[in-house]
């Protein structure tokens, strides 16, 4: 689980701008090199958004502000989930196991993240691993509705 600033710290040549000035329903832009950002969110928000932002620089190629063809929705689509993998990963999903989170909302307190983000880190996690994945002695079980279950092996 990373926050705002650790992942600032990891793509540390990228800029960052707090844009007050930006629509409400705007979170975050990216562009040459220069991730917008509303300053209007909470901190789980700022998270995701940057994480998202960060998915576009690493993965968009042109302008996709208009969704209107199914290439820019895919390519949005690769961002937030990429951007939701930097934030979400299997290891935080078993630290969320053995620190007693029963439900989304439990694992989404834990980690400091939106639900959003939770369910799309684990919608993404169920189609790259075909819903299982073993790891450090637990089975993670994806699914793309969003929900996971772990088990422990002993």
């Amino acid at each position: 689980m990373k926050n705002a600033e650790e992942l600032m710290a990891d793509f540390p040549h990228l800029e960052y701008k707090f844009e007050p000035l930006m629509p409400d329903k705007l979170k975050g832009l990216y562009n040459d090199e220069i991730i917008y950002l509303n300053p209007s969110q909470s901190p789980e928000e700022l998270t995701g958004t940057i994480a998202e932002e960060i998915g576009h620089y690493l993965t968009t190629v042109g302008n996709i502000i208009d969704q209107d063809t199914n290439l820019k929705r895919k390519q949005e689509r690769l961002a937030r989930d990429i951007g939701a993998t930097l934030v979400v990963s299997p290891s935080d999903i078993i630290d969320c196991y053995e620190n007693g989170c029963k439900t989304i909302d439990d694992c989404v307190t834990h980690l400091a993240v939106t639900k959003q983000v939770f369910e799309d880190a684990i919608s993404y996690y169920a189609r790259r691993f075909n819903g299982i994945k073993t790891e450090n002695g637990y089975t993670i079980f994806f699914r793309e509705n969003g929900t996971v279950g772990v088990l422990k092996v002993f």
